[in-house]
């Protein structure tokens, strides 16, 4: 177990410390931390509605928070397992995506004076881990008998048990307000989707389409919702495309795209329209 004293003391090497170290998550850290794991980062952030602490060490990018019961609940990703890395802009904070084994966590509201340093020391580390794994170097093994029952403990406490590392299945994922499934939407808002195409090329996954304003209205904005899945059918990501004023008879060329590997297939599954005034 790391003392926590000595955790402390290494997060007091950060800027915002006096931040961090008010969050009761830094007295988990004790029963999460190995021994000999090194803080590299650490920011605040979220998941869904619960705000935690978001760090970056050694081995792994890990973020940790109380639940609606006040249960410590922990999510890793070991960087070896870490595929890529996608930043949203907000209108004050920043989220990151962070994609593995088909599967996504968003960690939302990270300060953006934070966000540019958190990226590049996590595509430093997946680099390297990724360059190791490439040249044959073994990985150090972290778990001794008591740190595996350990981390076993906390698991099961989180609800994240998968041998004795946390791995999450849920995707997070914007949602658009009062959407509507697409066959709905085509009659409710008039609206006509033709020409809707996936492609792939080395770099990314695209879906083009043509949406058409059959209606006499006016149209303030659309939105689209769109899916993209691999071959076993879970969800890799998830995209929302937006057009303003779209007139009567007028046509909209949709293009999305994700970066993910992965993707295989899409859906279109939300349409949300509002009449201009």
């Amino acid at each position: 177990m790391k003392n926590i004293d000595y955790i402390r003391e290494e997060i007091r090497e950060f800027s915002k410390a006096n931040e961090f170290l008010s969050y009761r998550e830094v007295d988990e850290l004790q029963n999460v931390l190995y021994e000999d794991e090194t803080i590299l980062n650490i920011t605040t952030g979220g998941i869904d509605r619960y705000k935690g602490l978001f760090l970056l060490t050694d081995d792994r990018a890990l973020f940790i928070y109380h639940n609606e019961i006040n249960q410590p609940k922990v999510l890793e990703v070991p960087y070896e397992k870490l595929e890529y890395i996608h930043m949203k802009q907000g209108n004050y904070y920043v989220s990151m995506e962070l994609f593995f084994a088909g599967t996504k966590i968003e960690i939302s509201d990270l300060p953006p004076d934070d966000a540019d340093s958190f990226k590049q020391d996590l595509t430093f580390q997946v680099d390297f881990y990724d360059k190791m794994m490439k040249n044959g170097i073994p990985q150090k093994k972290k778990f001794r008998l008591l740190r595996l029952l350990l981390f076993i403990g906390i698991a099961v406490l989180t609800g994240y048990l998968v041998g004795p590392q946390f791995h999450v299945v849920e995707v997070y994922d914007e949602v658009l307000t009062d959407a509507l499934p697409i066959e709905e939407a085509e009659e409710s808002y008039q609206l006509e989707f033709t020409e809707m195409e996936i492609n792939k090329d080395e770099y990314e996954t695209t879906v083009r389409g043509i949406i058409k304003n059959l209606s006499d209205k006016e149209y303030r904005y659309i939105s689209v919702d769109i899916q993209f899945y691999d071959k076993k059918g879970s969800i890799v990501d998830s995209q929302i495309q937006s057009i303003y004023d779209l007139k009567p008879g007028k046509s909209w060329n949709l293009d999305s795209y994700t970066i993910s590997e992965y993707a295989d297939t899409f859906e279109v599954v939300g349409v949300y329209a509002e009449m201009a005034e």
